[in-house]
């Protein structure tokens, strides 16, 4: 039979410190959660010298405005960027080829909520040390860049992952 000693006995002081405890621990994890995911934005692409098929390059791409970062291709001529907090805007991506050391710049708009991912670099032979190559469609691109690229063929070669529609 439940009594009031009984009651009592249960709710020792011993047992509420417990209980007091770990209601603390509990929230403070829950909090920490809840603030500890600060939101990414992926910028990432490919490097390629050819454009119509993927033949990778080795780069080096930096972003120089507004923010400031670098990363380096992969094996397949991929890059990829995951910054933190951005706003939306058009960033200034600066792509070196490491065999030739030659440069393109490239402008490219970003949203801060779905980011960007699929930007196209292309690095051709034809290419001249020299010179600083600025994105498709400028007055200073040289003319085989003025071709628009087969990206559909492009990202099929890639075997990249489809993209989950939201």
């Amino acid at each position: 039979m439940i009594s009031k000693t009984t009651i009592v006995g249960f709710f020792t002081k011993g047992k509420v410190i417990f209980a007091s405890i770990a209601a603390i621990i509990t929230f403070s994890i829950t909090l920490y959660n809840q603030f500890k995911a600060v939101p990414k934005t992926e910028i990432s692409g490919f490097v390629s010298a050819d454009r119509n098929t993927v033949v990778p390059v080795d780069a080096i791409v930096k972003i120089i405005s507004p923010i400031q970062s670098q990363t380096e291709t992969d094996a397949k001529g991929r890059f990829k960027f995951k910054l933190p907090n951005i706003q939306s805007d058009t960033f200034l991506l600066v792509i070196q080829n490491k065999k030739t050391n030659i440069e393109t710049k490239q402008n490219e708009y970003v949203d801060a909520s779905s980011g960007k991912t699929d930007i196209y670099v292309l690095f051709n032979s034809d290419q001249d040390m020299e010179k600083v190559y600025a994105p498709l469609g400028k007055s200073t691109t040289p003319a085989y860049a003025k071709r628009t690229p087969n990206v559909v063929r492009v990202l099929q070669q890639l075997h990249l992952p489809k993209r989950k529609s939201h």
